[in-house]
């Protein structure tokens, strides 16, 4: 088969390079081609691919699948937790993000219209139902809406949202994606149709894999493909927002990652470092983490003391003998935009 060195950009059609060739997938034996467009500095995969089996191996054991664990493990503990959204955004920057943003532009919780698109296992639509937030989950997985309404109660719709918004058009005032963007075959199209949900001035929050912490030559940091099919950039979600006629605003993380420090080490990232498929062609785990590491990490991290002391010492070791070191601050690895609807 004859590989393509360079296509149409399949965000904004300018002229896309090929950046490798043989690119690990998610499942045994699949094999992709990462594209990245210069213009929008946006990477996609190729060859797009059916995904279900996929994600029905993820949900038969995602509380082991790398990635996916931490979201079964949110939706177990925020049950016994009295601020289910402040345990969310100190857990991770994605809930920080959205926290913030809400934070920014809501000023009646009780009367803002709030709708989560790919609600999933549903905490994060019930954590903020618990901060008195008036929020509808959605989710096109009946298995998802069955297993979120019986655990947190009946606040989920099973519906496709291109269906759902022929008769929901102008009904809300903030949509919320976390990590949904980056699954989409076509992110453009998905955005239009979710504007149409918004009311006049609405906003859509957007949390995504951020491809502008890295530099040009690390050729995917996202999730393996056909699972995420897109790695976006700022510019990225910039193009999407001005082909859909809204404004943007970038949430800043400064705060986010000045009590929660986070870095990357650009060599194990860069094109001769391939990462290992998370199943293989029979759709078994093949992913196993270092027991003895991880319970090590388990226990210092539930002794406050012990987890202060490490993360001062790990960092000021980190960033004096790493070169290759990417540390986050105002910009993290995971971007959260704000799209608002233009009156």
């Amino acid at each position: 088969m004859k590989i393509i060195q360079k296509q149409k950009c399949l965000l904004c059609k300018s002229i896309a390079e090929l950046r490798h060739n043989n690119y690990t997938g998610y499942q045994e034996p699949l094999k992709f081609e990462i594209y990245c467009c210069t213009s929008c500095n946006t990477s996609f995969s190729l060859p797009r691919v059916e995904t279900t089996a996929i994600y029905e191996n993820i949900y038969k054991c995602g509380e082991k699948v790398p990635g996916y664990d931490r979201y079964w493990r949110y939706a177990k503990k925020i049950k016994y937790n009295k601020s289910p959204l402040e345990y969310l955004a100190k857990s991770e920057a994605i809930y920080w993000g959205v926290k913030e943003a809400l934070s920014l532009y809501v000023k009646d919780k009780t009367t803002t219209s709030i709708i989560e698109l790919g609600s999933g296992l549903g905490y994060l639509t019930y954590s903020l139902i618990k901060e008195n937030y008036n929020v509808l989950g959605l989710d096109i997985s009946e298995t998802a809406v069955k297993n979120a309404t019986e655990n947190f109660g009946e606040y989920y719709k099973c519906a496709n949202v291109y269906e759902y918004s022929k008769n929901n058009a102008n009904s809300f005032d903030i949509i919320i994606l976390t990590e949904v963007i980056e699954h989409i075959d076509n992110p453009l199209n998905f955005m239009k149709t979710v504007t149409k949900l918004l009311k006049s001035d609405g906003i859509a929050i957007i949390t995504t894999p951020n491809k502008s912490l890295f530099p040009s030559n690390v050729v995917w940091a996202s999730d393996l493909p056909p699972v995420h099919c897109w790695w976006l950039s700022e510019d990225s979600i910039m193009y999407i927002a001005n082909e859909i006629n809204t404004s943007v605003n970038l949430i800043k993380f400064d705060r986010y990652y000045k009590e929660n420090y986070r870095s990357y080490n650009l060599k194990v990232l860069l094109k001769d470092h391939l990462p290992q498929p998370i199943f293989d062609k029979n759709g078994k785990l093949i992913f196993k983490d270092n027991i003895i590491t991880s319970n090590f990490r388990l226990l210092i991290g539930k002794i406050p003391y012990f987890k202060k002391i490490y993360k001062k010492i790990y960092q000021k070791i980190n960033e004096k003998f790493n070169k290759n070191l990417i540390v986050c601050g105002t910009r993290g690895s995971m971007l959260c935009a704000v799209l608002q609807k233009k009156i």
